[in-house]
């Protein structure tokens, strides 16, 4: 086929010639006015001519300028290789070149730098379903790439500048100035005496390694002869995640695929089965395509079937599906862009799962438990408290650290929706850190309580064996060990607005009142405490008729103790227990007894229980205290002030 052929002449010719109809070769030309000029639509005409991809009505011959119908040839022989570039979708005017591990053919100039990334532009997708997740940065790694292309530039300039100034090695490695005379002369000699001095030590030549390997010098070369695809299958083994078997990973490109797949409206075989017969597509996938066309059902049956052994066969079937596209509906069109958007969503949840699949999977299984992000992982995460501006220090894992000019942490916090943050290092403490007198504002918030319970649930289920929380755990034990562990987790604070202790109002007179009991018996009711609180006796007999019954019936059973001193060790748990109630039930009665005294009023002179109360701010026991008191009193009595 002719270089210069477009792809997408194909499917808008399809359209007319149906089922062997032929068609004049105006209307072909007009029929590709909408992406190319009227030259290169006469151009697209006569190649298709010329390859016999179209054949004139007849024996008619062909005239520069004359009407001549045209039609699709019926005897097209499949094409061996891909005459269409691997990453622009053009045949182009540079020569392409062939993979050599495939069929597949690509540009020079077209080629991938890193075959993860793109080598277009993303376009904006407002208006549309799905939005690139806002955590992650398709520029990090380029940067990495051009700090690492600018250090030899630096290092070759630095080179001549080195090389100008005689230095050398000494014995120890240390740099010393050369002196330019080798031999120095006494100074105080009137003879003409030299003495030799040693020479420091020559400058060391460092000589590069090389090692004996036929594959070695041409590794480079051949990295660039091969086209994206088998640059990727390279990379399978050492970019897949450890420790995930084919079923799990199956599992886990179900869900990306589940969630991402409705970006593309439109598939390829179903076009073509919608609007064209059989032997019509037939004669479409033989001039375009190499091979059979892949489908968005293709893609989910192989997910069923637990084909994809590797992260990179799956993306590689989603870059030959956007290749598909851009040959059939052409790369400026809506079907094209939703494979781009599809790509990059797909990808950043590849580079998630990379990272800890373990995450990847309880994210997407959050409904089966409210703490599922309190579930550990295999990769275990730092625990640290990350601060971001205008937020105080939250408890947050560590995904991952980036290490650039300073380190940058991608944390994802505890609580709420457990979001995503890039944090810098010096906004991030430990987790045994102190933060009481940071965060005073926040530490009292229910928010802030939650996010501690699930942490510290977190940090118990980490004793747990990690076999209980994997992919082929059962999900109940794990919710069950879930639901041991958080009564011993801190529960939150119920936060409500401190309501102001009743006082008695104002009296409009200077007649004494009496602070009878019957006036503060509403004040001093019990709380109904929850029966958690209330029932440790309870509790204690309960788990020392348990040990006991279990004591007893070891004998009966035949069974032995579990070790030596089972007994006294029994013995001494019970004896802490009883002793721990003990103190509890003394903690509760001084509790309720400092409530009743704080309840009190108080004289203000002598500071025995009041009787009376003068006005709003002082009470006392007796007149006579009252008037030892008045000179002090008066100037803040709010009786005679309105008096």
């Amino acid at each position: 086929m002719v270089s210069s052929f477009p792809p997408s002449a194909v499917p808008n010719w399809m359209h007319k010639l149906k089922n062997g109809a032929y068609v004049s070769n105006k209307i072909l030309e007009r029929c590709l006015l909408s992406s190319m000029s009227d030259d290169e639509a006469s151009q697209a005409v006569e190649d298709a001519i010329t390859k016999g991809i179209l054949v004139p009505k007849g024996k008619a011959t062909r005239a520069k300028g004359k009407r001549i119908s045209l039609c699709f040839s019926q005897k097209i022989s499949e094409l061996k290789p891909d005459p269409y570039c691997f990453e622009c979708h053009f045949p182009g005017s540079e020569p392409l070149k062939k993979c050599l591990s495939c069929d597949r053919c690509f540009h020079a100039a077209c080629q991938r730098k890193n075959p993860h990334r793109p080598n277009y532009s993303v376009p904006s997708d407002k208006g549309q379903p799905h939005r690139f997740p806002l955590n992650e940065s398709d520029m990090e790694d380029s940067c990495d790439e051009e700090e690492v292309e600018t250090q030899p530039t630096s290092l070759a300039q630095a080179t001549p500048t080195a090389q100008a100034d005689s230095c050398g090695l000494d014995y120890n490695s240390n740099i010393n100035v050369i002196p330019p005379d080798p031999l120095k002369r006494e100074a105080d000699s009137s003879d003409d005496v030299f003495f030799v001095s040693e020479k420091p030590a020559r400058q060391r030549k460092r000589r590069s390694t090389f090692i004996k390997s036929e594959e070695a010098p041409n590794e480079a070369t051949d990295e660039l002869e091969l086209c994206t695809p088998c640059r990727l299958l390279k990379l399978a083994d050492l970019l897949n995640p450890p420790h995930v078997s084919i079923e799990e990973l199956n599992c886990l490109l179900g869900y990306s695929w589940q969630t991402h797949h409705t970006w593309l409206k439109k598939d390829v075989r179903k076009y073509m089965a919608k609007h064209w017969s059989e032997p019509d597509a037939t004669i479409v996938k033989s001039v375009l395509f190499q091979k059979d066309i892949l489908g968005l059902s293709d893609i989910s049956t192989n997910i069923e079937l637990k084909k994809y052994k590797h992260l990179s066969e799956f993306l590689i079937d989603l870059l030959d599906l956007q290749h598909n596209t851009g040959i059939f509906f052409g790369t400026n069109c809506e079907e094209y862009n939703a494979t781009k958007w599809l790509l990059r969503d797909i990808t950043h949840d590849i580079r998630e799962i990379r990272r800890c699949s373990d995450c990847y999977r309880y994210s997407n299984e959050s409904d089966r438990s409210p703490f599922w992000f309190a579930k550990p992982c295999t990769q275990r995460h730092e625990l640290v408290y990350a601060k971001q501006c205008g937020s105080p220090h939250w408890p947050a894992k560590v995904i991952r650290v980036i290490s650039k000019r300073t380190d940058i942490y991608d944390v994802r916090y505890f609580g709420g929706t457990h979001s995503r943050a890039l944090v810098s290092a010096r906004d991030i403490l430990p987790i045994d850190a102190d933060i009481s007198q940071l965060n005073t504002k926040w530490k009292s918030t229910r928010t802030f309580n939650l996010a501690l319970r699930e942490l510290r649930c977190h940090m118990m289920l980490l004793h747990q064996p990690m076999y209980l929380f994997n992919f082929y755990a059962d999900p109940r034990e794990a919710e069950e060990l879930i639901n041991r562990a958080l009564p011993h987790c801190m529960e939150p604070a119920d936060v409500n607005v401190s309501a102001k202790r009743s006082r008695a109002g104002t009296p409009a007179s200077a007649k004494k009142r009496k602070i009878t009991s019957a006036t503060i018996s509403p004040l001093t009711s019990k709380r109904i405490q929850p029966t958690r609180r209330c029932s440790m006796i309870v509790r204690s007999e309960a788990f020392r008729e348990m040990s006991l019954h279990i004591a007893q019936s070891l004998p009966s059973l035949g069974m032995r103790e579990p070790f030596v001193g089972y007994q006294a060790m029994l013995q001494e748990v019970l004896f802490l227990n009883e002793e721990l109630t003990r103190s509890k039930t003394e903690l509760e009665n001084m509790k309720e007894e400092l409530k009743t005294v704080k309840r009190k009023r108080w004289c203000q002179h002598c500071l025995q229980e009041a009787e009376f109360d003068c006005c709003f701010t002082a009470s006392y026991c007796s007149d006579e205290c009252k008037r030892r008191d008045k000179r002090r009193h008066q100037g803040t009595c709010s009786l005679q002030s309105k008096s």
